[in-house]
């Protein structure tokens, strides 16, 4: 890497001083020596950090590859012991917050930060003047425009007639004039293409380390919050199976007899389960907590969430990943939905006939229950049956069953708003060719959630609500953690959203205590 940084040095160095030893007379060489001034100040300010920061990313991706190979303890334990990661003094400033972090959020049992919020190409391309140094090739393209200018007026000024001697004098001077004008010009053109190609060539070489290095960590170190929501998933589903397969085998809580499959394996945890949860149903332990939506502005609740919960008469209340794979697994995923949803329904209902006025609550539609069953007859009997306006509901389709099944989920999502309902786009992430794709789905609002959202910095905010409100599309922001996010949400036009900075999901007992 020193040889790269002396070879970049080297070549506009000899530019500069091979143009400077060509320049045809003192104002050429001084307007060639602010260029090259200019030149020098945007290598030491971008070029060489883009250079040291490569170095940087190569060495840090080595780092995490070697770990792999010889480290005993988990891969970021052993990574995070490192001093030194990336050998290079910035990014290093960098890791160690991003590092602080994580140790917090283990601690906590939170999905994990992506090392991107912390070094993202935005945030390199501030540490390395790029707002500031894209600017220099115009700037010598500028002045070799004003030293044509100069030279032509210099040129123009010199000349008189008043005898043939100063006639000759005169086309000297102006020859000069021209020949500055004509060299500066050139000078600057040759100084700006040579400048934009480094610049380019060597911030395109930094951003790959840069993706190589996020890859190796995603991989090797932290995977994506995506991974990261699947691996807690199956751990909690283990975790539950496990915990089932202590419990005696009681009466009301025995293993299906028959069969092949033998106590003890996961098949036969499963089927156990799966009795156990329409025994639940039957019981109704499944019940539903509220995680509300906030007024970004005035913290007040305008909408929440329904989300389900199992209240196990023997292990407490148990979260969705603790069962619904299986239910999924075994095709009983909208039995539980539809059951979830009248009790919302009776609840909403309840609440009318105590006079108060419920927020609207939030439900969440799977591409399963669309495809399985008819959603639109069913909401449509819920309102008949529980004397609700349609408003006093949400419901929130799953981004991959817009994806997965266009046509139907589009119907299906014609009829509700035909209804009477606000249908939400749940599990929007920020990708700005799907939200282009969206003129013409039939939704009132997208939930875009942070979490999955690779680059949460103001700018990109600011251009999904932009196109939002053009598609005259409300949104709202799910996953908030933290008051920068706050921050730029408002500032990006966002006014509502929901997270467990304001409020983790809750019984409704507590929801109606503090929030109806």
């Amino acid at each position: 890497m020193r040889r790269f940084i002396i070879g970049t040095a080297a070549v506009l160095l000899v530019a500069g001083g091979l143009l400077i030893s060509l320049a045809p007379d003192t104002l050429s060489m001084m307007i060639l020596g602010v260029m090259c001034t200019i030149v020098v100040l945007g290598f030491i300010l971008s070029l060489m950090p883009m250079l040291m920061f490569t170095n940087g990313f190569r060495t840090a991706r080595q780092n995490v590859e070697q770990t792999l190979d010889v480290q005993s303890m988990e891969t970021w334990i052993a990574v995070f012991r490192l001093e030194s990661l990336f050998r290079e003094k910035v990014l290093d400033a960098f890791f160690l917050e991003y590092k602080n972090k994580v140790e917090q959020q283990k601690e906590e049992d939170e999905i994990i930060s992506d090392i991107e919020e912390f070094i993202s190409e935005d945030i390199l391309a501030l540490q390395t003047w790029q707002g500031v140094v894209l600017q220099v090739p115009g700037v010598l393209t500028g002045l070799g425009i004003l030293g044509t200018f100069v030279g032509l007026i210099t040129g123009i000024q010199g000349i008189g007639f008043s005898s043939v001697e100063a006639a000759l004098e005169s086309i000297s001077v102006l020859l000069g004039g021209i020949g500055t004008a004509f060299y500066t010009s050139i000078s600057g053109v040759i100084l700006s293409i040579v400048f934009n190609i480094l610049n380019r060539m060597i911030w395109n070489y930094m951003l790959r380390e840069h993706g190589l290095f996020i890859n190796a960590f995603h991989k090797i170190v932290i995977p994506s919050a995506e991974d990261q929501i699947r691996i807690r998933d199956n751990r909690n589903m283990r975790t539950i199976l496990q915990r089932l397969d202590r419990i005696p085998k009681q009466a009301g809580f025995s293993l299906a007899s028959g069969g092949a499959v033998g106590e003890g394996t996961p098949a036969a945890n499963e089927q156990a389960l799966m009795q156990q949860i329409m025994e639940g149903m039957k019981r109704q332990e499944f019940i539903f907590y509220l995680q509300p939506r906030i007024d970004l502005n005035t913290k007040k609740y305008v909408a929440a969430d329904a989300l389900v919960r199992w209240n196990h008469e023997r292990m407490g209340v148990l979260t969705p990943a603790s069962f619904v794979p299986v239910l999924e697994k075994n095709g009983f995923i909208t039995r539980l939905d539809t059951y979830v949803w009248e009790r919302v329904c009776a609840t909403i209902r309840g609440w009318i006939d105590q006079g108060v006025r419920p927020v609207p609550i939030s439900l969440n539609l799977s591409k399963t229950d669309l495809l399985a069953m008819d959603v639109a007859a069913f909401f449509e009997g819920m309102l008949e049956k529980y004397r609700i306006p349609p408003r006093a509901l949400e419901l929130e389709i799953a981004k991959n069953a817009f994806i997965q099944s266009p046509g139907t989920t589009a119907e299906v999502a014609a009829s509700l708003r035909q209804m009477g309902f606000k249908v939400v786009l749940d599990g929007f992430d920020g990708d700005y060719i799907s939200l282009n794709m969206l003129d013409g789905v039939e939704v009132d609002a997208l939930k875009l959630d942070l979490r999955f959202l690779q680059d949460q910095g103001l700018n990109s905010l600011q251009a999904i609500f932009e196109k939002a409100k053009k598609l005259n599309i409300e949104m709202t922001a799910e996953g908030i953690e933290n008051t920068e996010q706050i921050a730029n949400l408002k500032k990006a036009g966002c006014t509502v959203g929901q997270g467990y900075y304001f409020q983790k999901p809750m019984s409704i007992e507590d929801f109606e205590s503090v929030g109806q």
